[in-house]
């Protein structure tokens, strides 16, 4: 399972060949482009560098192609170093050497880029640059352009004067730009704006040819307070298309020349977008006919649509979660999982309908192995709708005790601005196929269900999500789903304080699994990188004035009412949530006469990536489940 449980983003297209970036924990989670045409599908990026972008921490966009050169040529993000480089062709194949396009940071102590795009006729990659000027209290960010031309690295300062930048996209013409900006307090998905920028190609007297520069200042195109934008794309036709959750859902809209105005490309009540946690993402595609093929989420599943007239079109394809979305030939390039297939790059055109790429490598499981997930909604003690989905055990022809219900691990994901995906995860069928439901709880705050569900949690982190993933497990359990007397709960990072504290919230859950959970809300936004600096404000209360609160809803002060066993998984590079977080709470359970266990993995930071630290941490999960819940 862990050598299997490779993650994919960033697919993209120039027509005839397919790209994406793939993360393997066989190689100690070593990022690579991976190539798909006619011929086969073969790695693409220079041997031994691993792709990521550290930009916001979670990065993204950490690779684009660059048109107007080589067959195949390409930018990206060099994870050791954080520069940009560039690969006119692959780096596999024929010897292409890359070069720098980003200069050495100097009298900084950080540097990074992330956000790559290319303009269409190749001559500058656009990207977000994040540097740490040293003695400075925060990062400073911009959207810059590096020149493929030059010869030598070669950079000018597009646009600035933000505290953060998505993913810049250039018009087909090259003269305009298009980019989403935002700043404390909010995160993207509370508050942001699509910026119009016009660009000139500009002489330089240092070089021998032009540069890309801004002409005049940039034009809010929609956006604003209590307004979240994103994904902001140019038609061929030079038409600016973007997402708004201004009528409650992240809707497609065209740029008409208005701010603020015109209806949505469709009235459906659904999300086209999700929460910008990294950069780049993609969920629409312009395809050869020039109409929109979009990923639609409702009620927890994914679709893929073609907008047609304001209505939208299903398109009979297999997935039903979709990570990202890309023009390829007639039809379209996706990651996305089925039911019973871990994700993995699909194609979908008119003709043939949906096929793999290629199949995931490594994965094994029968169709009667695989536990298919059962949407379920209740309303919980705040009257609000909570929405789950359960998967019952499966294991061949194996069966329960006669007349007992199974155990159950309730499943909290992190952000916990997010949500559970409903394809198929193999952690997840790892407990099924020993025995254990799973239910994944979509408790207040998460997304895919419009923005007022998003903002449910606002005030109410720590108290309503713990609520939320107790009372979905007790009307499990009311059902006669589950065995009430064996009931765990879990959950990584933001997911792993919900645990937590669900297990302090009153009497249920036996046993508590954390994955580089959130304990310490205070020493959390004491230590917490520039990104989320005032996330918490919404979620919480703004400090000094609700320092009771962060106290209040702290896993670590919770310890005494916590009626259950804990076991801690922590990694001892962890920027986020560091190990002293764990070692505290460890420390606080033991004082109050409650069992844990803390387990340190070398080298990991906040998500695990290697295969052995995978294998080692399921072991664990697993022992300490059957012991707790006396299985």
């Amino acid at each position: 399972m862990a050598r299997a449980k490779v993650s994919l983003s960033e697919v993209c297209s120039d027509g005839s060949a397919v790209y994406w970036l793939e993360s393997r924990p066989a190689e100690a989670g070593r990022t690579v482009v991976v190539r798909a045409d006619a011929g086969g599908v073969i790695d693409h990026s220079p041997e031994g560098v691993s792709i990521r972008s550290r930009v916001d921490e979670y990065g993204g966009g950490a690779l684009c192609l660059v048109p107007g050169h080589s067959t195949g040529a390409f930018a990206y993000v060099d994870h050791a170093d954080q520069r940009v480089w560039f690969c006119d062709g692959s780096a596999t194949a024929g010897g292409v050497v890359p070069v720098p396009l980003s200069t050495e940071p100097a009298g900084v102590d950080v540097a990074a880029h992330g956000g790559l795009s290319a303009t269409a006729d190749g001559d500058w990659v656009l990207c977000v640059r994040e540097i740490h000027p040293e003695g400075a209290a925060r990062p400073v960010r911009c959207v810059v352009a590096l020149s493929t031309r030059a010869g030598s690295p070669c950079e000018t300062v597009v646009l600035g004067g933000h505290d953060f930048f998505g993913t810049p996209r250039s018009s087909p013409s090259g003269d305009r730009l298009a980019v989403v900006a935002w700043d404390h307090p909010d995160m993207p998905w509370d508050a942001s704006t699509v910026l119009l920028v016009l660009l000139g190609r500009v002489g330089c007297p240092e070089h021998d040819h032009d540069v890309l520069q801004a002409l005049g200042v940039e034009q809010v195109v929609a956006g604003g307070a209590g307004e979240s934008v994103g994904q902001p794309d140019w038609g061929r036709d030079g038409t600016l298309r973007f997402v708004s959750d201004r009528r409650g859902w992240w809707q497609p809209y065209l740029h008409d020349g208005r701010v603020g105005e015109g209806p949505p490309l469709t009235d459906v009540e659904a999300e086209f977008h999700g929460p910008d946690w990294v950069l780049g993402q993609r969920t629409m595609a312009e395809v050869a006919d020039g109409t929109l093929v979009a990923r639609m989420t409702t009620s927890g599943r994914d679709a893929l649509v073609r907008l047609e007239g304001g209505s939208v079109v299903p398109l009979a394809q297999p997935c039903v979660s979709i990570a990202a979305v890309c023009a390829h030939g007639d039809g379209v390039a996706l990651i996305g999982s089925t039911p019973d297939r871990p994700s993995t790059v699909w194609l979908w055109d008119p003709d043939g309908g949906a096929r793999p790429l290629r199949p995931h490598a490594g994965v094994t499981l029968d169709a009667a192995d695989v536990a298919v997930g059962e949407p379920f909604t209740l309303i919980g003690r705040t009257g609000r709708p909570v929405h789950g989905t359960l998967f019952r055990p499966a294991a061949g022809d194996t069966r329960g005790p006669e007349g007992g219900a199974p155990p159950l691990v309730t499943w909290c994901h992190g952000g916990p601005t997010s949500s559970c995906q409903a394809g198929l995860d193999l952690t997840l069928q790892f407990f099924t196929t020993r025995g254990f439901a799973v239910a994944c709880v979509d408790y207040a705050g998460s997304s895919g269900y419009g923005r007022a569900y998003r903002c449910s949690l606002w005030g109410q982190w720590g108290v309503a999500d713990a609520a939320d993933c107790l009372d979905a497990a007790r009307y499990l359990a009311q059902r006669g789903d589950i065995d009430p007397d064996r009931m765990a709960i879990r959950g990584g990072s933001a997911g792993g304080m919900t645990a937590l504290n669900a297990l302090a919230a009153g009497e249920g859950f036996a046993a508590c699994a954390s994955w580089y959970g959130v304990t310490d809300l205070l020493g959390l936004v004491a230590t917490t990188h520039d990104f989320e600096a005032h996330y918490t404000d919404r979620l919480i209360g703004p400090l000094p004035e609700a320092r009771h609160l962060y106290e209040e809803r702290s896993p670590l002060h919770r310890a005494g009412a916590m009626q259950g066993s804990v076991l801690l998984l922590q990694g001892t590079e962890d920027p986020v949530v560091p190990p002293s977080q764990a070692e505290s709470m460890r420390d606080a359970l033991e004082a109050a006469g409650n069992p844990c266990d803390l387990l340190f993995f070398e080298g990991e930071g906040h998500g695990f990536r290697r295969a052995d630290t995978l294998t080692a941490c399921l072991e664990a999960e697993l022992a300490f489940y059957l012991r707790q819940l006396r299985l």
